[in-house]
């Protein structure tokens, strides 16, 4: 559905990165990791029928 969501916050993190601000590209890294987990969580869990 928004599979482009961590790819895209993962892009505006490296782009905040290669600009030296650091702390924001480890924020939108934490948003991305975030995002990744809890998809996985729902699709584990729902559509695999995994007990997590």
């Amino acid at each position: 559905m928004y599979m482009y969501l961590p790819f895209l916050t993962a892009f505006i993190g490296l782009i905040l990165v290669w600009f030296d601000r650091r702390f924001a590209g480890l924020t939108f890294l934490a948003v991305t990791t975030l995002i990744l987990v809890y998809w996985f969580q729902i699709h584990a869990t729902n559509h695999l029928n995994i007990s997590l």
